[in-house]
């Protein structure tokens, strides 16, 4: 792997993260914040939420596993996804129009939401199969064409935000169906379908990996729940802590491990050397931000803390997933859906106590993260990272406790 090809990926990855503020700034320069932008953020969100529980979460693990999906099966993917997709769109906008929150001044966004939804999703399928196979490039740059091409429809100063979110919606359909027709004419993943045995050799793996997808998303809905019962700031702070977190972990981690762990990797050797590099790395960045908001803004010191916590075990869960996923059975995705389980649990027991705040669901998302990745570490003969992060769970265990104290 050449220092040319290993930064290719992440280099795109950036340039989609920074594309991707860019637009967010936009609508709120251009929009604001009202029913146009709810009935905007609302769509693309649920249209996006059969991509990640299906594609995401189920097709690429199964595709990596030695049990790997049918060819039939990734057939079936192809054309229930975007239907999924778009019938998702379809019931968030009556139940926008039920409560008065879709007028016809929006009917626009809801039915470019509803395209967009179809074309991405078909986008996503062929980006994530040439990910399986060590591709990283388009999964990093997947979204990178609609974004530019929304954000360059949001410098001109529309006549109205409902106007300026159907003009962007329409520009987000448009890149994402340049984007698929260029997959196509490049047979983009089509070696990796083609190549799918036609038969599994275990049917039910690819339904682990869908149960594993499916409990995460409920998971962090019953967190974002849980936020609401604190002060307005608080839903805030928590969102842009995820999407500190998450980005993090889509530049670094997620584009560079497609060309360590692939369908064709018999190790997990190399991984395994990653994940040191990557731990030691933001460890280091922690300590420095940490110091300095004790400097600057001593208050905020124990969120820093456990964001640069949450920063590790993000990371170390991102690459633990993608090596058990080639190196053990699909129902090692078993312990993953415990610890969402418990940790969620635990966080709404906490809820009702005295000293809940921010703190708490920091250290709830950060723990999910962090056992997570131990539990799948250990199966893996990775003891050292596993006591590492058994370390950053008993620092989490502590700073949970100590809130309430």
């Amino acid at each position: 792997m050449t220092p040319r090809r290993a930064l290719r990926a992440p280099a795109i990855s950036l340039g989609s993260q920074i594309i991707g503020l860019g637009q967010l700034a936009l609508i709120i320069l251009r929009a604001g914040t009202n029913e146009a932008t709810d009935a905007y953020f609302y769509l693309f969100n649920l249209g996006m939420v059969p991509i990640s529980c299906i594609v995401v979460g189920m097709m690429y693990p199964a595709l990596l596993n030695e049990h790997k999906m049918s060819r039939a099966g990734l057939r079936r993917i192809r054309w229930i996804t975007p239907l999924i997709s778009v019938a998702f769109v379809a019931g968030g906008s009556l139940w926008l129009a039920w409560h008065g929150r879709l007028g016809v001044g929006l009917l626009g966004v809801a039915v470019l939401s509803a395209l967009n939804a179809l074309v991405q999703a078909l986008v996503w399928y062929r980006a994530v199969a040439a990910e399986a196979s060590g591709n990283a490039f388009w999964i990093s740059g997947v979204a990178l064409p609609a974004n530019v091409l929304a954000l360059t429809v949001l410098i001109y100063p529309w006549a109205s935000p409902a106007i300026a979110m159907t003009a962007m919606t329409g520009a987000l359909a448009a890149g994402n169906l340049g984007l698929l027709a260029f997959l196509r004419l490049r047979g983009v993943g089509t070696s990796v379908i083609e190549s799918a045995p036609l038969t599994s050799s275990s049917p039910a793996g690819p339904f682990w990996f869908l149960s594993m997808s499916s409990l995460s998303y409920i998971g962090q809905a019953f967190l974002q729940s849980l936020a609401v019962l604190l002060p307005p700031s608080t839903v805030s702070l928590l969102n842009i802590s995820y999407k500190i977190v998450g980005s993090v972990s889509a530049t670094f981690v997620n584009a560079s491990m497609p060309l360590l762990v692939h369908q064709n990797t018999d190790s997990p050797r190399a991984a395994q050397r990653f994940l040191r590099i990557v731990v030691v790395v933001i460890a280091a960045a922690g300590i420095v931000v940490a110091a300095g908001t004790w400097i600057v803004r001593p208050e905020l010191l124990a969120p820093a803390i456990i964001i640069a916590i949450w920063l590790i075990t993000s990371s170390a869960s991102a690459v633990a997933s993608r090596m058990s996923y080639r190196f053990l059975a699909p129902n090692a995705m078993g312990r993953k859906m415990t610890v969402i389980i418990f940790v969620v649990a635990v966080a709404m027991l906490s809820s009702h106590a005295p000293g809940f705040d921010l703190v708490v669901l920091l250290c709830a998302y950060a723990a999910i993260d962090g056992a997570s990745a131990m539990l799948l570490l250990w199966p893996l003969r990775d003891r050292l990272m596993s006591l590492v992060l058994g370390g950053a769970l008993a620092a989490l265990a502590v700073g949970w406790v100590l809130n309430y104290v």
